[in-house]
Order: structure tokens, then sequence, then C-alpha cells
């Protein structure tokens, strides 16, 4: 009686959503869903993923233990040189960019691993990108940044069983970090102080894609990472300065963020007096290539590339800069971004 109860509510969910895209349980998901196979909540909300660009490996860190304290597992992967990650919250999977075979993987039931483990994808796309940075998504697309030049941004339709191309954009600048807010997608211009904001990105059809706008930040020497809250109205950005030093690299804050766009207007400049700035020796930032904040545990995680060859560091969020000293900070070979299964 349970398994019914449960399998009627997913389907009157399923099919009485009229506000945004419909999302299409695969069989195998209803499967699951009636052998009451799907893992329970209070094993994740916890969760932060962190990639390797040169071990084969994905760690997960339970923050649930203390931010000064996480508790990492790490699991193999059948793949060496991996960026971008995806949480997939209605099937309990990771989407990962799979750059030594430059394809979209589905890392699926993710909060079920324990340390040690092996992940085998159980879904592959096809082999579209060069360059494969950051990922981000909305509804059953993500969204690859290709960063070959010019750039490019690679959509995709997915679900843990299959991968498929769904549309692919040309940009006129290279491109690493990107995220979608709602439809609008934002992207950072790589080896630039500048971010990009494009409108509407899901109703653009393939092709050549203008942005709508795009802003300059003082006093930031060249960008990778970007984190935005809408409802807190919040960026976050990483500096990598000069990619061959160790020790200049930095967050900033932008409070604020969509006024202070608009008052910069395309092609202006966000002042360093609109900015809270995390810099100095303390902070262990050097080569800060990805970052995700939450409002929801004030904190700041960062893939940090550059330190003892990686590094993922958390940040109490602050209300004002300076030299900060992360929370925690713990070795991981090759960290090239990270992603969280909360807000």
């Amino acid at each position: 009686m349970k398994k019914l109860i449960l399998l009627t509510m997913f389907l009157a969910v399923f099919f009485t959503s009229c506000e945004k895209e419909s999302y299409e349980p695969t069989p195998q998901e209803l499967n699951a869903l009636q052998s009451d196979e799907i893992t329970s909540k209070a094993h994740v909300d916890n969760s932060v993923f962190v990639s390797s660009n040169t071990n084969g490996m994905l760690t997960s860190f339970n923050i649930g233990t203390g931010l000064d304290n996480p508790t990492p597992r790490a699991f193999s992967l059948p793949y060496a040189d991996a960026d971008g990650i995806v949480y997939d919250e209605k099937r309990n999977a990771l989407y990962h960019v799979n750059r030594s075979d430059d394809r979209l993987v589905a890392l699926p039931n993710i909060s079920s691993y324990v340390d040690g483990d092996a992940i085998i994808p159980s879904a592959m796309g096809p082999a579209s990108f060069m360059q494969g940075r950051e990922a981000t998504m909305y509804n059953n697309k993500v969204v690859v940044a290709d960063d070959q030049t010019p750039g490019q941004l690679k959509s995709y339709h997915v679900n843990i069983d299959n991968i498929s191309g769904y549309r692919e954009h040309q940009v006129n600048f290279e491109v690493w970090g990107i995220q979608v807010t709602d439809k609008d997608l934002w992207a950072i211009v790589d080896e630039t102080n500048k971010v990009a904001y494009f409108q509407d990105f899901f109703k653009a059809q393939s092709g050549q894609l203008a942005a709508t706008s795009m802003v300059a930040i003082e006093g930031l020497v060249r960008t990778h990472g970007l984190n935005y809250d809408e409802h807190s109205d919040i960026m976050v950005l990483t500096d990598i300065g000069d990619p061959t030093n160790g020790t200049d690299g930095g967050l900033i804050i932008i409070t604020n963020f969509k006024s202070k766009v608009m008052i910069a207007g395309n092609g202006g400049t966000i002042p360093m007096t609109g900015q809270i700035r995390i810099y100095g020796p303390s902070t262990e930032l050097g080569n800060p290539v990805d970052v995700r904040l939450s409002v929801e545990k004030n904190a700041i995680f960062v893939a940090e590339r550059k330190q003892n060859n990686g590094k993922f560091l958390i940040f109490e969020y602050p209300t004002s800069g300076g030299d900060i000293k992360p929370l925690s900070s713990t070795l991981v070979a090759g960290a090239t971004a990270v992603e969280a299964d909360f807000k």
C-alpha cells in the first residue's frame, strides 16, 4: 500500500506540472520508486563534491560533521581527467564533465556510495566538446562550457539512462565558469576580468550567440569560477591572478549584484568599492578555479588548483574583506570543480 501511495503521489506531481518543463522519469527511475530503492533524503543535504583532472577520483565531503571538519569519501572513476559537476536532486545523481573522453556522463545513486567505491557511469553523451570546463543545469538540460577558441556552450538533454545533444552555441570569447539562473545564463569571459550575461538563453537556437551584456570587475586579474545565488542576489567570483603564481589568487563577493550590473551598464565596470575581497597568504588561494556559495550553510566552497597540486577550501561567508584563513583546507590532487547537494 505504501508503494502504491508513493507512486500515485509521484505521478500526480509529474502530470500536473505546468510552470516548468516536465520531469520525465525513466523506466529505471519508476522501478526504483516502486521498489522503495530511492535513497532517503536523510543521506544527502550535506555533501560537497570535488572533481580532479589528474587521478580519476571524485571526492565527496560530508560537512554535517562541521565546516571546520568535513569528512571525505573518495570514489574511483573510469576516467582520469574531469571538470564540471552538476547535482540532480530529482534523480540523486551527478552529471560530470569527463575530459578524458570529451563526454558528459551520468553518475547515478550518488548518495549510496561509501569510501573506496568505484562508480560506473549509467549514461554517456556524445563526444562533442574539445575543452570541457564547467557545467550547469536547468530542468532536464545540462550546459557545458567548451573553452576552445572561440568558446562554445554545448547543451544536452539528460537523465540517468540517456544523454543526448540538444543545442550548440558559439560565443565570441573563450568561456570557463557558467551558471543558469532560471532561463538566463552567466558566463566567465576567460583570460579577462569580465562576466557575460545571456538573457533567455534556452530560447536561443543553435548557432552564433551574442551576450546580452558584459561587465568588468575592477581589481580582478583573471577569473575562472563563478556562483550566483539569485534569491540573495550575491555573486562570488574567483581570481586566479597570474596562473604561474601560487599565492596571488582571491575571491570577490558582490552583493546586490544585479543592481550593480545595471548601474555599470553593458561594457561598464563594477568598482572595487562595491566588492568584498578575500586575498592574501592566509587564504591559501593561488589558482581558485571553481567556487560554490551556500547562503543556507553560510559558507563558500572552493576548488584551489595551484597550491600543493590541489585543495578543497571552506570559508565562512565574510561580512568584510581581508586576508581571511579558511575554516578548512584539505588536499585534493588536481582539484578542478565543486558542487553541493544543497542550496
